[in-house]
């Protein structure tokens, strides 16, 4: 965001047929206003009892019965003085207008040009401001749960991590039609900063002939072709099991390459409370360098990686099923 004066500020008011802008004091000078929207969470912030808060009660706030305007003593103090209201400076705003001015035709090029940039650059900086922290929903577990096929798989391992995310609530849909939307949520909700390391470590290993993949290690045998196991008739599968009753689902993903193997159990558990949802991964290095790579990218495969890839693919499943909702806490 530029630098602009104090006197560059309009604020709106919608819905209410006023609008109110505060414009450079030179008159004619190029410099653009500043458009600001206050937005808050708490409607009932600073509001007396009475009428308007139990419109708020009610649902039927809007923001414009939510905004306030000039007190009534100066709307009738203007009302009785007429020719006083056409001594106030007064900026009509009309949002709809064409440019008119080869400054702000430069200024639309600029800023058009500078979002496309922004965009590209968006996944390698962190964001600026002033964020409100949430504890991860994700839990990392000290072992893959009981009855979890990951305990079958790959003897003599050399990494292994298990990922939670309880979900609240109640639902209708059995464990395998939630296990279907969880991989689905694998495959089109994807982490930007996951993207942003698959692409680096693709690179990296592209020369030494490893296999890539756009998706993180825990989930790309998804992306496979190779004939076997659909679960759903649609995701690729090592192995999958669904409990008779319907109220657990679990998948094994995974693949062997030159350095290592990989197999990650994809599990749905559906009990009275809500629906718990695990990720875990098992690696067996195959020599020296899978060892020596599994050295350089555990830790950020255990604190982000798995755990970002689990929530993004959850969240896209509980829009589907409400009223399930994520179970997550403010940080103390």
């Amino acid at each position: 965001m530029s630098i602009c004066p104090p006197d560059a500020l309009f604020s709106v008011r919608f819905g209410g047929g006023t609008w109110h802008q505060f414009a450079p004091l030179q008159a004619g000078s190029p410099h653009p206003v500043l458009f600001a929207l206050s937005c808050h969470t708490d409607e009932l912030g600073g509001l007396p009892r009475g009428a308007l808060q139990d419109q708020v009660f009610a649902g039927e706030a809007n923001i414009a019965t939510l905004t306030e305007t000039l007190p009534p003593s100066v709307q009738a103090w203007l009302a009785a003085h007429p020719a006083h209201v056409e001594r106030v400076p007064t900026v009509r705003l009309a949002l709809h207008a064409p440019p008119d001015s080869w400054q702000q035709h430069l200024c639309t090029s600029l800023r058009a040009r500078a979002g496309r940039l922004r965009s590209r650059l968006a996944g390698w900086y962190a964001e600026i401001g002033f964020v409100e922290g949430r504890a991860s929903p994700v839990k990392a577990l000290p072992s893959p749960p009981s009855g979890s096929l990951l305990l079958e798989q790959l003897p003599g391992f050399h990494h292994q991590d298990t990922f939670s995310l309880r979900l609240q609530g109640t639902t209708n849909a059995t464990a395998s039609a939630l296990m279907a939307d969880v991989l689905e949520g694998f495959l089109q909700s994807r982490p930007a900063g996951v993207t942003q390391l698959m692409r680096l470590r693709n690179a990296l290993v592209r020369p030494l002939r490893l296999r890539t993949s756009p998706l993180g290690c825990p989930v790309s045998s998804l992306l496979s072709t190779d004939d076997g196991p659909l679960f759903a008739g649609r995701y690729p599968v090592l192995s999958q099991r669904i409990d008779a009753d319907g109220q657990r689902a679990q998948v094994i993903l995974g693949a062997d390459d030159r350095h290592l193997a990989f197999r990650s159990c994809v599990g749905v558990q559906i009990t009275d409370t809500g629906v718990e949802i695990t990720l875990g991964t098992r690696v067996r290095c195959a020599n020296v360098f899978g060892r020596a790579y599994m050295a350089a990218i555990s830790g950020v495969h255990h604190a982000y990686i798995a755990p970002a890839m689990l929530r993004t693919a959850v969240e896209g499943a509980v829009q589907r099923h409400a009223p399930l909702s994520l179970a997550q806490g403010l940080f103390a």
